[in-house]
């Protein structure tokens, strides 16, 4: 699948994968009447089609259970992370990527070209306070500053997130 074949995606397909995301045995019919609620004329066959044309094209690679769990925490932290400036930066960074990615709770990880090396984001898991602390603790004699702050994500849109994955 290609960055193109996202960037193609016009208003119906995008609304399309903004229903399926929210529950993916959304039955054809209803994804038509919501969109021609928005004011696009399609029918549930012209659904089905696109559906499978998404499938094919790999933009949609499948559907999944999501398993939920009433006491789970829905907070997360970031955590702005400032190294010693070091010939091996790159392998520093490096290192850390592939701590950050072994730890369950991780969501993101990314460089910066600012005051700041990197940021991670993390998910707080129930009973488990603080897991950006882990990091500091592993990377501590690299760290020379680091900042940590709650996050409330509020309309994620998945089509452009999915696209930093390209």
């Amino acid at each position: 699948m290609s960055g193109e074949a996202w960037s193609n995606l016009d208003k119906v397909d995008q609304k399309i994968i903004e229903i399926l995301n929210t529950n993916a045995r959304t039955p054809s019919k209803d994804i038509a009447v919501e969109l021609r609620k928005s004011g696009h004329d399609v029918s549930d066959r012209t659904i089905r089609k696109r559906i499978e044309r998404l499938e094919k094209s790999g933009i949609i690679k499948g559907y999944k259970a999501v398993l939920s769990d009433v006491a789970e925490s829905n907070e997360h932290e970031a955590v702005f992370l400032k190294f010693k400036a070091t010939k091996s930066l790159e392998t520093l960074k490096e290192s850390v990527r592939e701590h950050v990615a072994s730890l369950p709770y991780y969501l993101m990880i990314a460089n910066m070209d600012s005051e700041w090396n990197m940021l991670a984001i993390l998910k707080v898991e129930r009973g488990l306070k603080n897991p950006s602390s882990k990091i500091i603790e592993r990377f501590s004699e690299d760290i020379i500053d680091y900042r940590i702050t709650k996050i409330d994500f509020k309309n994620v849109n998945i089509v452009n997130m999915a696209l930093l994955l390209l």
